[in-house]
């Protein structure tokens, strides 16, 4: 478990794969892209989407408000932002932001009720 510290934010990078069209599109049509290993860092190093596992006890703090940003939000932030930290028991990579890298946060908006 990564726990972020004072003004951190850890993020579960949407995957490249997943989320740029033109894999998408290629992989629907059954092709693969033959990419290398440095080529598919460096497209997953421009991913600027995730979801939040987990804040930081002073996140936002500086800013004089309480963190908007709650675990589970699917927000955007700086490109090329962050540092890269891998779990050391489950392997799986993370970005750790800091605060004022975040950029939005995406929500679904509640369909009116007619009444």
């Amino acid at each position: 478990m990564i726990i972020p510290v004072l003004h951190r934010i850890l993020v579960r990078q949407d995957k490249v794969e997943e989320t740029d069209e033109t894999y998408r599109r290629a992989r629907a049509a059954g092709i693969e892209i033959p990419i290398s290993e440095e080529q598919k860092n460096r497209a997953q190093a421009g991913v600027d989407k995730g979801k939040v596992v987990a804040v930081g006890s002073t996140a936002f703090k500086d800013f004089g408000t309480n963190s908007p940003i709650e675990v589970g939000d699917y927000i955007a932030y700086a490109r090329f932002s962050g540092k890269i930290v891998t779990d050391p028991y489950t392997k799986e990579d993370f970005v750790a932001l800091n605060d004022e890298d975040i950029v939005c946060i995406f929500r679904q908006e509640k369909e009116a009720v007619d009444g």
